[in-house]
Order: C-alpha cells, then structure tokens, then sequence
C-alpha cells in the first residue's frame, strides 16, 4: 500500500511540473513574419531564429520528426526561422532542424504548411546543407509570391555528383503539389 501512495505521489508531482507545449499562437507571437513580396530563397543558416521546447516540437511538428529514430531530441535542435501567414486558408512555417553527432553535420529547413488553428497540412524539405558520413547534400529552394517553389538538390555521393530540380505549387488547401515544369 504505501509503494502505491509513492508511486501515487510521484506521477502527481511529475505532472504538476512538467512543462506544458506552447499554444499555437504563443509559438507564433516571437516568431517574425517573413514578407513575401517577390520570392525567397530558403538558407540553412537564418539569422533570427526561435528555439523550440521538445514538448512544444513534439505536439506541433510531430509529423515532421522521424518515425523510427529511438531518441528523436538526442542530438539535435529545434528553431522556428519564420513564418508566413497572408493566406487566408494556411500559414507557412520554416523549421530549422540542427543535427549534429560524430559523422553528421547537418541542418535542414523544412517548410511547414498548418491549418490556422495549427493542425499539419503538409511539410516539405526546403533546404538541407551538410555532411553524413560520405554524402554531401546541398539543396536549395525559391518560394514565389504565386506560391510556386523551385527546388535544386545537389547531392555527392563517393565524389559523384547528382542534381535535380523538382517543382511544387502550394494549392489553396496548403499541400504541396508536384509539377514536371512551371511555364
């Protein structure tokens, strides 16, 4: 009886203290608006970012972290770089990802479409620079003001070079179609 009290007392005190994920409008009251007036280019490395608790990325960016990683925060840090929120249907948010470890260097910004309450819409890879273990990756992407996003990857692999280019347009809905070409 009394190790149930204890148990009883632990689990009350650790959600008494736990830290509660920011409300999707906290989360956005620090972070800039980007203005969208004729393109943007995607950088890995922004120049103002927001940290992000785990708990936070976890309740809001869930389907953007890997699905199979053991320890998904080991290593790795969590910033918002922007956001974009002009259109009525959507927001467009820019997570920076920062992974480091013995044979990895890399950072990603993924380009995140929500609801306006915050629900995930659809998520892009819209820059990533860095090394893992003997691939290089470069990959660039341009945001139009007709919502139109060119993408260029650059990736080495062995000291062979492979580019792409692939082309999306975000619908009214917020997902990120694919397109062969934009005229």
């Amino acid at each position: 009886m009394k190790h149930l009290i204890l148990v009883g007392l632990l689990l009350g005190s650790a959600c008494v203290f736990s830290q509660e994920p920011l409300s999707y409008s906290r989360m956005l009251e620090n972070t800039r608006e980007i203005d969208l007036a004729d393109s943007l280019q995607f950088d890995t490395s922004p120049a103002e970012v927001v940290a992000l608790d785990s708990f936070t990325v976890k309740k809001w960016f869930a389907h953007v972290l890997p699905a199979n990683a053991g320890n998904k925060f080991k290593n790795r840090r969590f910033s918002l770089a922007g956001k974009i929120t002009q259109q009525p249907n959507f927001d467009l948010l820019l997570l920076l990802e920062e992974k480091k470890s013995d044979s990895t260097g890399m950072q990603v910004i993924y380009l995140i479409s929500v609801k306006k309450n915050g629900d995930y819409i659809a998520s892009l890879k819209a820059a990533a620079g860095g090394t893992k273990k003997r691939t290089g990756f470069n990959i660039s992407s341009c945001l139009y003001r007709d919502y139109k996003i060119v993408q260029d990857s650059r990736i080495t692999i062995d000291d062979k070079a492979y580019y792409d280019m692939a082309y999306y347009k975000i619908n009214s809905g917020g997902r990120f179609v694919s397109y062969p070409k934009f005229d």
